[in-house]
């Protein structure tokens, strides 16, 4: 009798918690999760805080870029949520601030209206360079061959005219059309200029000399190579990755004191190979940097 009387409690109360399981609740979710707009440059940054909401655009910094009417081409929201534009529809950021609204209405009625900005990106690198001038970067502090820190120039002495050629060389740099998530693509070409040729970096100090130079090739030559080259650019570093022939190397770019234009290339650690005299251990083991000094032509 009691066995009967508690399954007769229990079997209404086990149907209601199936039915209250089942039931749907209605989202207040308004999130903006993706979004992407003609033009655009990688993903869109989506930050919110509360009810403070934005999301940044980045797009190549072009005069006939279309401010007034952006083209929608895709938008992702919470689940239920309706966004209040739709593909195809345009964004008006024909403004000192460059910020368009888009509105995301939650299943549950409850809406936020976030704030998009366009953020011109300036890909200055993108044209044709004159090399001024080509600098190794050298601390004796690395190679522990004493505590003398300079730039030497790859025009100078210690190369003797091995590194001259590439001082008529101009660097070419095109981008792809398209863009990836957050990075760039493009081709980067050291062409020779009118003496054809390009730099051997042979240092010629004693106990080196022309006939029997010190070949820093390995170290230096691969760098900006000879040619034509693939680049790859993260646009969250701004480092620029250059492959050809599948090694690769990373450039960054810098400013000089006297507003120059550096592509700046930091070296492998050599300080902890053997030594093995002293110009060795200053050009090789105790450099840090190469970098090319540059002037914008085209």
């Amino acid at each position: 009798m009691k066995k009967t009387l508690w399954a007769a409690l229990l079997l209404p109360l086990i149907f209601s918690c199936e039915k209250n399981i089942d039931k749907h609740i209605v989202s207040n979710e308004f999130s903006l999760l993706e979004l992407r707009v003609k033009g655009q440059m990688g993903k869109a940054v989506i930050e919110r805080d509360f009810d403070e909401a934005k999301a940044t655009i980045y797009i190549l910094d072009k005069p006939d870029f279309p401010y007034s009417a952006v083209p929608v081409e895709g938008i992702v929201v919470s689940t239920g949520a309706i966004p209040g534009i739709k593909v195809g529809q345009t964004l008006n950021f024909n403004n000192p601030e460059r910020r368009a609204r888009i509105s995301v209405t939650a299943e549950s009625g409850r809406q936020l209206v976030w704030n998009i900005y366009l953020q011109a990106y300036d890909a200055f690198y993108v044209g044709e360079w004159a090399i001024v001038e080509i600098k190794l970067h050298c601390d004796q502090r690395v190679s522990g061959a004493g505590t003398g820190v300079w730039d030497t120039q790859i025009s100078g002495s210690e190369f003797g005219t091995f590194g001259l050629p590439e001082y008529d060389n101009h660097i070419i740099i095109t981008m792809d059309d398209e863009a990836g998530d957050n990075e760039l693509t493009g081709t980067i070409t050291n062409t020779p200029g009118n003496d054809g040729k390009y730099a051997n970096f042979w240092g010629v100090l004693a106990p080196y000399s022309e006939d029997a130079p010190l070949d820093m090739n390995p170290r230096l030559r691969y760098l900006l190579p000879p040619g034509e080259a693939k680049w790859r650019l993260d646009l969250t570093t701004e480092q620029m990755r250059i492959t050809k022939e599948n090694i690769t190397s990373t450039m960054i770019f810098g400013k000089d004191e006297w507003d120059n234009t550096l592509f700046r290339f930091i070296l492998p650690d050599a300080g902890k190979e053997p030594p093995r005299d002293g110009f060795y251990d200053n050009m090789w083991r105790s450099s840090t940097e190469l970098y090319y000094v540059m002037k914008k032509i085209n």
